[in-house]
């Protein structure tokens, strides 16, 4: 993953909010955007401005059905911070596994 899909995607989940419209396509699949906005006190425009940087992320994906407009998450776009992230979890797994050796050894 190039540094600005990276920056890109960490900037779109920066907002609470939009974590949060993630969580609910996460637990939905996909929603209607005015059920996506009756989750919250912003308005409409608000949390439609919010799920066009998630698409614009290619964190969600968003079509038409009638008048009405349907946001999905794209779970493949998580994967690449997945594996950013990996490497952190790695990092700190190891210095907590030492922290413990260590208190262990005190222990003894």
């Amino acid at each position: 993953m190039t540094a600005d899909r990276t920056d890109l995607l960490f900037a779109a989940l920066a907002d609470p909010t939009r974590r949060r419209i993630v969580e609910l396509l996460s637990d939905a699949g996909e929603m209607r955007v005015s059920d996506i906005a009756d989750e919250f006190d912003s308005s409409r425009q608000a949390i439609t401005r919010h799920i066009d940087v998630l698409c614009d992320a290619r964190l969600t994906r968003t079509e038409w059905r009638g008048r009405e407009r349907y946001s999905a998450l794209n779970e493949a776009a998580l994967q690449p911070m997945r594996t950013w992230l990996i490497r952190y979890d790695r990092f700190w797994g190891d210095k907590l596994e030492t922290l413990k050796r260590l208190i262990e050894r005190k222990d003894a």
